[in-house]
């Protein structure tokens, strides 16, 4: 009779054993659906402790129920004869279930007008008794694309570094970390939603650039300012990765995968998406219930590292289940990537637009996306997508925006904001270095002068680079000939307009035309003002105008 009861209490405890296992796997599945494997502290909260740590000064992030119920890629729902076609389905399903209950809900990450706000976050008040709804604001986002940061820990200031400034594209990289100083406080003055990284966040993808420029990121979230980054093809498997010290450069660790790059970004966006794409470093970040974020890796780092970049098949077929699910809920959405969609330069002719940008066009203007935002060209554009010449100026087409390189003067920004009829407006702003070097009591005149040192620096590097490539020319020529296509390549980068007839009446145009009429700086002179024919500093959506 004991053994009986014994055997039966067995029984027992190995029923109580398997039902354990089975609610841990249960578990684990549930929370692979971000594809990261891991979840921050607040991606697990409730809206009601979010709003209670928001209250306690912490960082806020988008809340909705997509952060909390995670789609299963391995659930029983996704296991069609269709494999691939299957899981899209049933993700697409989910996705749709879940932004019905939140719009059901009212449930917003945006701003409201009324008693106040707090990070992005609504507030109620109570007068008198009775609640007050405060009005709904859309969010507001703040855009920098080729940061290109290197921590003053990788050079000492000496020879090999000042030979690295001279030979590249007008960086102050001299100045990076008080840059990233005064971005961060411009950050935290303004208040954005969101800050937004769109690739080339380091000089040559060096780890301890990474690792430095994260704890600087940091720092701007956990004063309230959400981040949001995607590489670009300077930050993963670059072997140009070096140090400065000394009279040599000498070569330095670099990321050499994705995996690597998620493990230092993960919390700057990653980690707040409902879902990422499983075949690259692309997510969708909701800025709020209204308005996403579709952050587009666009680049190759696989098997090397290329400059050129493309979406991948895969990740096509990702952005169109969230295409499709938000044109079906009335979500505002915003692609992002570092490479270009268009072709946008007469000059940069090879390997700055997407290898596959008919496919990625063709998939966004199906569904009337508005505007796509890139960086890479170190160059501002404004365009519209026309599918063929003749096309009307009315006529829907994407439009393009890609960012001016933070790294080099004027050091610009993007300010792009919504507005509650479904309008978008952008423009960029120049940081005010002045007025934070003054600030914090810098002595230092370059930065104190900076909007007058910046260009003549940035003129000064490029016009010593053309000097030595012309030959047979007095040295006063040669002079004047640098300078004039120095002057071009400051408002080239910034997006300033240029016209011909100005151009046409200086000295230094007539000796390239009578001396070097041939010469590739001389077709460049003609291919940059052709480009930049007016200020490109703007935009509206034809719903704003």
């Amino acid at each position: 009779m004991k053994l009986k009861k014994y055997l039966h209490l067995l029984c027992y405890l190995a029923l109580i054993l398997i039902c354990a296992g089975v609610v841990y796997l249960l578990g684990e599945l549930g929370g692979s659906h971000s594809g990261t494997g891991k979840e921050t502290e607040h991606s697990a909260q409730t809206p009601e402790e979010s709003t209670e740590d928001t209250e306690a000064g912490e960082t806020s992030q988008p809340e909705t129920e997509e952060s909390s119920e995670g789609f299963s890629e391995g659930s029983d729902d996704s296991e069609t004869e269709n494999g691939e076609a299957g899981q899209e389905e049933s993700y697409e399903a989910w996705l749709s279930d879940v932004l019905k209950r939140n719009l059901q809900k009212g449930s917003t990450g945006g701003k409201k007008r009324g008693t106040g706000t707090k990070n992005g976050k609504a507030e109620t008040s109570e007068s008198e008794g009775e609640e007050t709804t405060e009005e709904y604001v859309p969010p507001t986002i703040m855009v920098v694309s080729d940061l290109h940061y290197m921590s003053g820990t990788t050079h000492d200031d000496g020879t090999a570094f000042w030979k690295m400034v001279a030979n590249d594209d007008g960086k102050t990289s001299q100045y990076s970390d008080f840059l990233m100083d005064a971005l961060a406080d411009t950050v935290l003055e303004k208040m954005p939603s969101a800050l937004v990284l769109t690739g080339d966040i380091t000089l040559n993808g060096e780890r301890e650039n990474h690792e430095k420029l994260a704890e600087r990121l940091r720092a701007i979230q956990d004063a309230g300012i959400p981040v949001v980054v995607i590489p670009g093809n300077h930050d993963i498997s670059n072997k140009n990765s070096a140090t400065y010290f000394g009279i040599e450069k000498e070569e330095a660790e670099y990321l050499h995968s994705g995996e690597e790059f998620y493990e230092i970004y993960h919390e700057f966006g990653f980690d707040q998406s409902p879902n990422r794409d499983p075949s690259s470093l692309s997510y969708v970040y909701p800025v709020d219930a209204e308005h996403w974020l579709l952050m587009l890796d666009s680049c190759q780092y696989e098997n090397g590292n290329k400059v050129g970049g493309r979406i991948r098949p895969e990740t096509l077929t990702w952005l169109g289940v969230h295409l499709r699910v938000a044109q079906e809920h009335g979500i505002e959405v915003l692609p992002m990537a570092h490479h270009n969609l268009l072709s946008e330069s007469r000059m940069y002719t090879s390997e700055c637009t997407l290898e596959n940008t008919y496919d990625t066009v063709n998939l966004l203007e199906s569904y009337q996306v508005p505007l796509y935002i890139s960086g890479h060209l170190h160059a501002e554009r404004i365009k519209k997508h026309k599918p063929e010449p003749g096309t009307s100026a009315d006529d829907y087409g994407v439009s393009e925006i890609v960012m001016p390189p933070f790294s080099i003067p004027a050091c610009q920004y993007g300010v792009l904001s919504w507005d509650t009829e479904g309008g978008m407006h952008f423009e960029t702003e120049k940081l005010d270095v002045e007025a934070y070097a003054r600030k914090v009591g810098s002595t230092d005149e370059h930065l104190l002068n900076f909007s007058t040192w910046s260009p003549k620096f940035v003129k000064e590097i490029i016009k010593n680079q053309v000097m030595k490539t012309i030959t047979l020319v007095p040295d006063d020529l040669k002079e004047e000939m640098a300078g004039l296509y120095a002057d071009l390549y400051y408002d080239y980068c910034c997006g300033n307009q240029m016209s011909w007839e100005p151009v046409r009446a200086t000295a230094g145009y007539k000796l390239w035309q009578r001396v070097l009429p041939d010469n590739v700086y001389t077709k460049r002179i003609a291919q940059m003002i052709e480009d930049v024919r007016e200020d490109l500093h703007t935009w509206d959506s034809p719903a704003s105008k």
